[in-house]
Formats: structure tokens, C-alpha cells, sequence
């Protein structure tokens, strides 16, 4: 995915979208050149990837979406992989729905931005964006409330909309930017994401002088960044070497096996005590540790950071994606992570009024504040609508394995 420097402003909800040109479009019997020529009275323009595999997985939703709109409701594609790729993908899906346009040139996708995938833009008849999300959750009733608009009203940005908007997710390590210990973090993340040779890193983060540690991860921001990328990074490496590890999970995640500045952590000792200041890990985020080690006590955060429940990868399939922290954008990177998982996970049903979360909230519901502040951040993302109080069900949670679950 491009990073998109310098490009125009990026398109937030309640902008107006001018016509553009949309190049080769396939599975599409209109033969567009413009991309007005695929819009129906409600649009949804979903940036897709076929390495995507949550974009993959709302196709089947999309399409059951557009049948139920039938002649209101336009869903079209846009990747930027090759027409090769793409033309086999649809070969695969008799019956496949949807128009697709090929952007390797990238032009589309330079004009919406997508921080990160996947990533969905909704416009009406007029071309107003009316919302900013992801496939997977758009619901039958949001797309009947945008139907009614009219179709002269334009929809004023929301705070959650401007920030998903502008969030840029790393998807390599940054280079140069910030100090040694970060940067051999992210390092360590893309050598265990692409293959390349992990020993040396390995070897150079058993080989930091352990003393420094505190001075090189000087506040929380730094600290979080470092330990997020480490676990994540080691989650991967380790389960790549032996998969049978994850049938003993609680073996897994509490061996020390992680050697850094020649002290062996676990992936429970990360998570539970440095980057959840010494919480006791079945508690639900309601006890401290009564007499956590020196190590954490010199290493861990000064507060405890829910959000980080939502960038820590434990290698299961209900786990979110993993992308490269940096301590400069940590708290827009990890409002991001956030708003994405939740966009994904929560639903809310109005005709029972009960608002459905993930189940790693239930885990560590004391890390949230509590129920009630549970709802208010999913009211805030804009999943539960003003004025309701629902009741909280936690949905259940997939241990089966899954690698390689990148953020792009």
C-alpha cells in the first residue's frame, strides 16, 4: 500500500466525490470509463485485496446486501493487484456480483486514501460521502437510513470519521525515524512476515545490554511501541517453527522464550505484566499483581492502555491484524486499531437492543473501565446509537490458528 505523502486532502464523510475515471473494469457489462456509470442511488466503493482476508470474508454480506437493495444498491470493487490475479479470483466465484476495478496504477486508490484494509467508502446518488467504515459492517438498517436522505443533504464529518480518515498504518518498518530498539522491533516484525533471515535480529535483541533498557524505553509511548512489535513479531517466528506449540496454549504463552538483553520473557510476562502494568492475567483486569518482579516494575507502563487489546496478535483467528508500531503516530495507530476491530466485531441489534462485543473485552473488562464505558467507546465509533443502553453480550472467540494476519 502506497503512503500517500503528498497527495490531496483525504475525502471524510460529508464531502462531495467528483467524477473520475475508473480505466479497466472487470466483470462489468456497462463497460465504464467513469466511475458515475457505476453508481447506483446508494454506493458502496470497498478497497479490496485478494490477500485480504477479511475482505474476502464480507463478500458473501456484500452481495446479500445488494440483492436486498436490488436497483438501489451498487457495490463496486477497486485493488490494485493485476488484471492476472484479479481475472482468476473472479474465475474462482461463479456468479460473482460485483464490477471490479483494476487500479495498478493506483490512481483511485491515491484519491480516497485508504490508511489500511479493509477499507469502505459509502456515497449517495449525489457522490456526498455519508460514511466511512468497513464492509463487513455495514447493516440493513444503515443502508435504509442513507437510502431515505435526501439526496441534496450532506453529512456533517464526525470526529471518528476524520480521524479513520487520516491514520496512515505502517505496513514496513519505518526506517530511520526512531531509535535502534524500535527500529529492530519492526525489523524483527517484517523478517518474520517476509520470510527473511530472523537469527541475526534474534541475536541482536539477546544481545542488548539489559541496564539500558529503561534509558532506551524512556516513556509509554516508547514502551509500547517496542513491547506491541516484540510480541506480535515473536508470536509469529515462534509459531512458525513448531505450529504443535498452540495445542498447549497456556504452555505457550507462559514459557520465558523471548530473549531480550539476556533476560528470557514469556508472551504473558509482555502482555500481562509490562504492557498491563503487572495485572494478574485471569482477573478481568480487576487485581494487580501483589508482588510483580523487578523486571516489571522497571520495564512496564505507567498506566494501562486498553487499546493495546486491540493491536496484541496471539496468532488465533479472532486475534487483530498486526501492523508496525511507532512511537511518534502510537496513539493514532492504536485509535485506529481500535476502531477498525470494533467496526468488525461489535454489532448492535436495535429490535432487541442488545449490543454484541468482542469476547477479549469480557477478558479484560476492568482494563475498559467496565461495562458501561464499553458502551460509551463503541457509542463514540458510532455502533450504538445515541440514547441506548443495551444489554451486553460478549461474542465467542476463535483459537483456531492463523498466521501471517497483517494489517495490509
Amino acid at each position: 500500500m502506497t503512503l500517500y505523502a503528498n497527495s490531496q486532502k483525504v475525502y471524510v464523510t460529508g464531502d462531495k466525490v467528483n467524477d473520475f475515471a475508473v480505466g479497466t473494469v472487470l466483470n462489468d457489462k456497462t463497460q465504464a470509463v467513469h466511475f458515475r456509470q457505476l453508481q447506483g442511488e446508494l454506493t458502496v466503493l470497498d478497497f479490496f485485496g485478494t490477500w485480504c482476508a477479511p475482505c474476502i470474508k464480507a463478500i458473501p454480506h456484500l452481495e446479500e446486501l445488494q440483492k436486498q437493495f436490488a436497483g438501489k444498491l451498487s457495490v463496486v470493487l477497486v485493488s490494485t493487484e493485476t488484471r492476472g490475479i484479479l481475472s482468476d479470483f473472479i474465475m474462482k466465484r461463479p456468479g460473482f456480483p460485483f464490477p471490479l476495478i483494476i487500479d495498478t496504477d493506483q490512481s483511485v486508490t491515491a484519491l480516497f486514501q485508504p490508511p489500511s484494509y479493509p477499507y469502505t467508502i459509502v456515497l449517495n446518488k449525489a457522490g456526498v460521502i455519508v460514511a466511512v467504515s468497513n464492509a463487513a459492517a455495514l447493516t440493513e438498517n444503515a443502508i435504509k437510513g442513507w437510502l431515505e436522505q435526501p439526496k441534496s443533504v450532506v453529512v456533517q464529518n464526525t470526529e471518528a470519521a476524520k480521524a479513520a480518515a487520516v491514520i496512515v498504518m505502517p505496513i514496513k518498518p519505518t526506517k530511520g525515524t526512531y531509535g535502534k530498539l524500535i527500529q529492530l522491533s519492526q525489523d524483527f516484525i517484517y523478517a518474520a512476515r517476509t520470510g527473511n533471515a530472523t537469527t541475526g535480529l534474534v541475536s541482536q535483541l539477546a544481545g542488548i545490554d539489559f541496564a539500558t533498557l529503561p534509558g532506551l524505553l524512556k516513556d509509554d509511548a516508547e514502551k509500547k511501541a517496542f513491547w506491541i512489535n516484540i510480541y506480535n513479531g515473536f508470536t509469529q517466528y515462534l509459531l512458525k517453527q513448531n505450529k504443535g506449540a498452540y495445542q498447549n496454549r497456556s504452555r505457550f504463552f507462559g514459557s520465558g522464550q523471548i530473549n531480550i538483553g539476556g533476560h528470557l520473557f514469556s508472551l504473558d510476562e509482555i502482555e500481562h505484566g509490562i504492557l498491563r502494568r503487572s495485572k494478574i492475567k485471569w482477573s478481568e483486569g480487576y487485581l494487580n499483581k501483589p508482588f510483580p518482579s523487578k523486571t516489571e516494575k522497571i520495564l512496564r507502563v505507567d498506566a494501562v492502555d486498553y487499546r493495546i487489546h486491540f493491536a496484541l496478535n496471539c496468532g488465533a483467528e479472532s486475534c487483530p491484524p498486526i501492523a508496525f508500531y511507532d512511537p511518534g503516530n502510537i496513539n493514532k495507530q492504536l485509535d485506529m486499531a481500535t476502531r477498525a476491530y470494533l467496526l468488525g466485531e461489535a454489532t448492535y441489534d436495535s429490535v432487541s437492543n442488545t449490543l454484541q462485543l468482542p469476547k477479549l473485552m469480557s477478558w479484560f473488562r476492568g482494563d475498559f473501565g467496565g461495562k458501561q464505558k464499553m458502551k460509551a467507546l463503541v457509542r463514540d465509533i458510532g455502533i450504538l446509537p445515541s440514547g441506548k443502553d443495551p444489554l451486553i453480550r460478549f461474542k465467542p472467540y476463535s483459537w483456531n490458528l492463523h498466521l501471517d494476519h497483517y494489517n495490509s
